[in-house]
């Protein structure tokens, strides 16, 4: 007869009194703030958006939007590094994030020169994106976000 394996132990958390399973870590949600599942949340937004904008620029075969799918595509991939180091809070986070934020803001201006409704969202999307960015980068200190209870 085969050995069952034994049950996983619960163990206190060092993070806010949640508890974790021995040998399987901390879940996402365990360590994160509602700021960072902000920054995250409009981050990835802002990646579909300038993805999809870019696309539809390219679609359009005008080559006065060549700036505008440019700074498309760095938006996105800067979001890419964002969604990479702000769940694990790296210390390079601040510095992510303020190139995310320059970037999306000459982003943002570019599409708000244009009237095609993509640029339009785009450009709305990234406003957002600028102020919730700015606002966590605010509570951070040291390139960590503060964390209560910690």
């Amino acid at each position: 007869m085969a050995q069952q394996p034994a049950m996983a132990q619960q163990q206190p958390s060092q993070y806010g009194g949640q508890a974790e399973t021995a040998g399987q870590g901390l879940r996402l949600q365990d360590v994160e703030t509602p700021q960072q599942r902000a920054v995250v949340d409009i981050v990835a937004r802002s990646q579909q958006v300038c993805e999809w904008c870019a696309d539809q620029c390219i679609q359009l075969g005008d080559e006065r939007m060549v700036e505008c799918i440019r700074l498309d595509e760095d938006v996105a991939e800067l979001s890419e590094t964002v969604l990479a180091f702000v769940p694990r809070n790296s210390r390079f986070s601040r510095r992510v994030l303020q190139s995310f934020v320059q970037a999306a803001r000459a982003c943002r201006q570019e599409c708000s020169t244009h009237s095609h409704a993509h640029c339009q969202e785009c450009a709305q999307v990234l406003s957002e994106a600028i102020n919730t960015v700015e606002q966590y980068l605010a509570t951070m200190q040291q390139g960590r976000p503060i964390q209560q209870g910690i």
